[in-house]
C-alpha cells in the first residue's frame, strides 16, 4: 500500500495544516490537490461565467416581476379609471411613452386617410370585422378572417365580392390564422372545438392544417402538430416551406409569470408535400429555442423567411421572429443555415414585433409602440429596413387619434401594396376592426 503524502511545509498550504492540527495530513493532501486541479485561469473563467449567469438569472427575475405587476395589479388600478379602458390605463401606468403625439387626436383615422390609403368595402354578417389579410400569390385576392376565432374568407379586389371557405367544415368559427402557400393552397392554425373552461386561451391550442384548391370545395386536412399563434410561408417560387409555433405557454393563465419563466417556446420549420394528392409535413425540424434568444426571453414567434444572397440554392435563408418581451420586444431573424440569431432592432428598448417583409427582403414592416413597456399598447406601422442600420420609417399614424391603432401588415406579392388592420381599443389581442390598402408606390 502506498504511504499518504505529509504536506510540505514549504507549500501554501502549510497554514491550512499548523492551524489545524486536529485534520488527518491526508485530508490536507486532499484539500491541496483538489485546489490545485483545475489552473487558476480555468477557475476564473468558471466564476466569471457562473456571475453572468446569476446576472442574467437576476435580470430575468426583475423582467417577470414587471410582468406580474402589469398583469395582476395594474388592471386593478386601471379599473378604477372611468376614463379610460383598463388597456389604455396598463399602457399608461406601466410604461415611459415617448410618442407626444400618442392619442391627441379626437375622430377616427378612417375619416382622415391620405390619398394612398383606402379602406376597403367589405361587408360581412353578423357583425363580422375583416381582419388578419393575406394575399393570394398572384396579389389578385384577399383571405382573411371575420374574427379572431372565425372563419376564413376570400375577398376578390377587381370585383369587391366576399365568399365563405370554412362556413360548411370542421372549422367553421375556429381560425386563428391563414397564409397562402405558393401554389395556392392555404395553411391554417386552427381549433375544432373551444373549451368551456377557458376558452379565450384556446388561440394557444391550435393544430396545422391545409386547405386545398380549389378553395372552399374541399375539406381542410389536418397535419398532425400543434401551433401557436402564427405561422410563417415561405414566398419563394417552387418553396413550400413553414415555420410554426409550440409552446406550453398561456398569457391568458392567472399564472402567467410562472408559464413565462418556466414554459417552453420553440419554434419548427418543414416543407408541405403532397402524397396521392394529400399534403402532409416533411423535413419537420426545430429551427429555435426561447433559449437562443436569451434566459429571460418568455416566448418566440415565427414571422415570415427570407432570402439571402449566400450561393446556395435554398431560398430559405433567414426565418424572421419576434422575440416577446426580449428588451420590450424585439424583431429578429435566425439563420436557417448557421442557427445564428441577429436582431435587426438591437438599439432599441421600444416594442417593434416583425410582420409582413418584402418580397425581396429589403425591408420589414413592424408593429411599433414608442413606449418602454411591457405590454404594448394601440400600436402603429413603421417599416424596418433589412440593411443593419436600424432606422425606421413610420407609415401609419393611427394610434394619433384616442382609441385607434394599425396592425397586421403584409406586403403584396409585387411590392406595391400593403393591406393591414385598422385597430379600435378592447378586444381581443391581434384583433382588427376592417382591412386597409396602402400604395407603397407613392
Amino acid at each position: 500500500m502506498t504511504k499518504p503524502r505529509t504536506a510540505d511545509p514549504g507549500r501554501c498550504d502549510h497554514a491550512v495544516h499548523t492551524q489545524r492540527q486536529q485534520r488527518p495530513r491526508a485530508s490536507v493532501t486532499l484539500l491541496r490537490d483538489a485546489r490545485s486541479f483545475l489552473p487558476r485561469r480555468r477557475r476564473t473563467a468558471r466564476l466569471a461565467n457562473m456571475r453572468i449567469r446569476h446576472l442574467t438569472t437576476l435580470a430575468g427575475a426583475v423582467v417577470l416581476t414587471c410582468l406580474l405587476v402589469q398583469v395582476h395589479v395594474l388592471p386593478v388600478m386601471a379599473a378604477a379609471d372611468t376614463d379610460t379602458s383598463p388597456v389604455t390605463a396598463v399602457g399608461r401606468l406601466s410604461g415611459v411613452n415617448f410618442d407626444p403625439n400618442k392619442g391627441t387626436l379626437d375622430g377616427s383615422p378612417v375619416d382622415h386617410l391620405p390619398d394612398h390609403i383606402r379602406l376597403l368595402d367589405i361587408q360581412l354578417p353578423d357583425d363580422g370585422a375583416p381582419q388578419r389579410a393575406d394575399w393570394s400569390p398572384d396579389g389578385k385576392r384577399l383571405v382573411f378572417l371575420d374574427a379572431p376565432f372565425g372563419d376564413l374568407w376570400e375577398y376578390d379586389l377587381a370585383t369587391g365580392a366576399s365568399r365563405n371557405l370554412t362556413e360548411t367544415s370542421v372549422l367553421h368559427k375556429g381560425v386563428l390564422r391563414a397564409h397562402h402557400l405558393i401554389n395556392g393552397d392555404v395553411a391554417l392554425c386552427a381549433v375544432t372545438e373551444r373549451s368551456a373552461d377557458g376558452p379565450e386561451g384556446d388561440r394557444f391550442r391550435g393544430e396545422l392544417w391545409v386547405l386545398q384548391r380549389p378553395l372552399g370545395t374541399r375539406a381542410p386536412v389536418r397535419l398532425g402538430e400543434s401551433c401557436w399563434e402564427g405561422i410563417a410561408v415561405s414566398k419563394q417560387p417552387g418553396s413550400t416551406r413553414i415555420a410554426w409555433n409550440q409552446s406550453t405557454i398561456d398569457f391568458t393563465k392567472p399564472n402567467v409569470i410562472i408559464e413565462a419563466l418556466v414554459g417552453k417556446s420553440k419554434i419548427l420549420t418543414g416543407r408541405i408535400v403532397y402524397r396521392n394528392g394529400r399534403p402532409r409535413i416533411a423535413d419537420r425540424r426545430i429551427a429555435l429555442d426561447k433559449r437562443d434568444v436569451s434566459l429571460d426571453t418568455p416566448a418566440v414567434e415565427a414571422q415570415d423567411f427570407r432570402s439571402l444572397p449566400d450561393g446556395d440554392a435554398d431560398s430559405d435563408d433567414e426565418l424572421i421572429f419576434s422575440a416577446y418581451f426580449h428588451k420590450g420586444g424585439q424583431a429578429m431573424g435566425v439563420n436557417l443555415d448557421t442557427g445564428a440569431v441577429a436582431d435587426h432592432t438591437s438599439w432599441s428598448l421600444f416594442y417593434e414585433e416583425a410582420e409582413g417583409i418584402d418580397p425581396s427582403g429589403r425591408y420589414l414592416m413592424v408593429e411599433r409602440d414608442l413606449a418602454i413597456t411591457l405590454f404594448p399598447g394601440l400600436v402603429d406601422i413603421w417599416r424596418l429596413p433589412l440593411d443593419g442600420s436600424g432606422t425606421f420609417e413610420r407609415m401609419t399614424t393611427f394610434n394619433h387619434y384616442k382609441g385607434f391603432g394599425a396592425n397586421n401588415p403584409v406586403v403584396s406579392p409585387d411590392g406595391t401594396q400593403m393591406a393591414f388592420g385598422l385597430k379600435v381599443e378592447g378586444g381581443a389581442e391581434g384583433e382588427g376592426n376592417g382591412i386597409l390598402l396602402m400604395d407603397l408606390s407613392r
